[in-house]
């Protein structure tokens, strides 16, 4: 089990319910190989958002509001263009906190 280190950080979401916390936090961690599931984020839709795994398969992940929507599809831009990594994700009802770090 790694502990979280000094220059890590953690973005906090909040989604609509436990079950979308827990949903999201498994799309964002690595794989074995350290890459990412998602790769895309198709479309936000009010506090809806539309993201594409790896396999090209589509999820769409509900979130509190509009605002954490815009939130997740920023955080997903800069783990798509590579300028971070996940470390570890956990959550507590509704509250998703990922633990990243500059790649």
């Amino acid at each position: 089990m790694r502990i979280i280190e000094y220059l890590d950080k953690v973005t906090r979401f909040e989604c609509l319910d436990s079950y979308e916390t827990e949903k999201l936090g498994s799309m964002l961690l690595p794989d074995k190989d350290s890459v990412h599931f998602v790769v895309e984020v198709i479309k936000i839709i009010d506090n809806e958002i539309v993201l594409m795994l790896k396999d090209k398969s589509c999820h769409a992940v509900l979130m509190k509001d509009n605002i954490n929507a815009v939130k997740l599809k920023e955080f997903v831009g800069e783990l798509i263009f590579g300028t971070m990594v996940v470390i570890k994700t956990f959550g507590q009802e509704n509250i998703l906190n990922v633990v990243h770090k500059a790649s």
